[in-house]
């Protein structure tokens, strides 16, 4: 019975995968009109570069809904110093480009996103706003489904397998 348990739980050691970085819904409005699109929260991009102490990374053909019409942006960059924060190049929307706090952590090739509302900057066409928010997860992921199969077929496996207790009652006499 040991040596089952310890393969049961060796085999769901085995399945479990790490889980993926949450997507994350960017929601951008601004002088030049509205941009809503999702990416990982840890994402790799297409392109990054460091210059001058400052980082900027690419994402390229980033399906979303650019100038209320859905489409693909040929290109969204973000970036700190002297980079824009943010620069989106998408039809119906135009290039657009802004300055404001950083909007992510961690190096241009390995970059986490932040989330929150963010105030972007432009100061030649007016001011935008940036959110961007987690998406929950509707449905828990492969292996998350397979520990928990496992794990009811080893305790319904136990439960048949144990051994019934017979009781005896003896009075004094």
């Amino acid at each position: 019975m040991k040596k089952l348990a310890f393969c049961v739980a060796a085999a769901i050691v085995v399945m479990a995968s790490p889980g993926y970085a949450a997507p994350l819904l960017f929601n951008f409005s601004g002088p030049s009109g509205t941009a809503v699109f999702q990416l990982d929260s840890n994402p790799t991009p297409d392109f990054s570069q460091t210059f001058i102490g400052s980082d900027q990374f690419s994402f390229k053909d980033v399906a979303g809904t650019f100038g209320g019409v859905a489409g693909t942006a040929s290109t969204i960059s973000f970036g700190n110093g002297i980079f824009a924060s943010l620069s989106i190049n998408a039809a119906n929307l135009g290039f657009t480009q802004f300055n404001a706090p950083t909007l992510f952590t961690g190096s241009p090739a390995n970059p986490t996103f932040l989330t929150g509302s963010f105030t972007l900057i432009n100061p030649f066409f007016g001011n935008g706003q940036l959110t961007i928010s987690p998406i929950a997860a509707a449905v828990p992921e492969p292996a998350t489904w397979a520990m928990m199969i496992m794990g009811m077929g080893a305790i319904g496996f136990a439960v048949r397998r144990r051994q019934k207790v017979v009781t005896s009652v003896s009075y004094a006499s």
